[in-house]
């Protein structure tokens, strides 16, 4: 039983090394990169320049499926022209994630005196941990377009409003940004296109980058219609916003239910919770009353 201890002792001792020598290696070269990081978005990093010299080291070329798809994930969450930089951050973030499990892997291994439970920990939240990091981008992504279909039969409606009582459909959307501005994200997206147009970006290119912010099957039928106006004019677009708008609604009815049905659903385990514990307070004392 000694000997097993001091193996699990130097085995942790040697991985505490390696962090520490992967931190002190990292913190120098990847300072530029760690520096404009969010601290509450990225929780680890003040040690994340562990990872990113585990994936420079590994020589990973960040293009499998999984990195193309993240790609547009993070188009939308962050400026486009960064996409790159936070894939590399997002898989130096998993990587910090992969080293901490070793860790507490070697802590368990060094507590419980038990080698399989400690490499079976390790290799579980080494494996674990970098997914839910990857995947939290995903749900992110989710919530935003959660967000921008909440607020887009509203924006449409006021489209419709502005154009029926004379303004063109660019001055609309001018007067939209301008005087009815929201700190939402659907209105911020807007607000830069119609900023790129008035500094001479093409109609073409600033809502091609709303599109790409909003990827969603909703707002590019919305920007289809926009910039159909735009090229060709006419007056028939209040008629297909309405129509927009309506469907719109409809989705919006849909998205309240569901955020109704997953609220339903995380309250469950409160309850079972509080049950337990309403039953728990109720045997305990019979159950005592008995053996009395």
């Amino acid at each position: 039983m000694e000997e097993i201890s001091m193996v699990s002792l130097v085995v942790m001792i040697v991985l505490l090394a390696v962090f520490t020598l992967l931190y002190e290696r990292g913190k120098k070269k990847y300072k530029d990169y760690i520096e404009p990081l969010d601290k509450e978005e990225f929780t680890l990093k003040e040690i994340m320049p562990v990872g990113f010299l585990i994936m420079d080291l590994s020589k990973y070329q960040y293009n499998t499926a999984l990195d193309r798809q993240n790609r547009k994930y993070l188009k939308e969450l962050y400026d486009p022209d960064f996409s790159e930089f936070y894939l590399h951050v997002y898989w130096a973030q998993a990587a910090t994630y992969s080293a901490l499990a070793v860790l507490l892997g070697a802590v368990l291994n060094l507590i419980l005196n038990d080698p399989l439970v400690g490499v079976a920990a390790g290799l579980a939240m080494g494996v674990l941990l970098p997914y839910v990091s990857l995947v939290d981008l995903q749900k992110k992504v989710q919530e935003r377009h959660l967000a921008i279909a909440i607020d887009m039969p509203e924006l449409v409606n006021k489209i419709v409003i502005l154009t029926g009582a004379g303004l063109t459909l660019q001055g609309a959307l001018s007067k939209i940004t301008k005087e009815m501005y929201s700190d939402r994200i659907l209105y911020q997206e807007l607000t830069k296109s119609m900023e790129m147009i008035e500094v001479g970006e093409t109609a073409d290119a600033a809502f091609d980058r709303m599109a790409m912010k909003c990827n969603t099957v909703e707002m590019r039928r919305f920007l289809s219609v926009i910039l159909q106006n735009i090229h060709r004019g006419g007056t028939d677009v209040s008629s297909a916003l309405k129509s927009i708008g309506e469907e719109l609604w409809n989705s919006r009815k849909a998205a309240a239910i569901r955020v109704a049905e997953e609220a339903s659903t995380k309250m469950l385990f409160p309850m079972m919770l509080m049950l337990f514990a309403v039953i728990m307070l109720v045997i305990v004392p019979a159950v005592q009353g008995m053996q009395m």
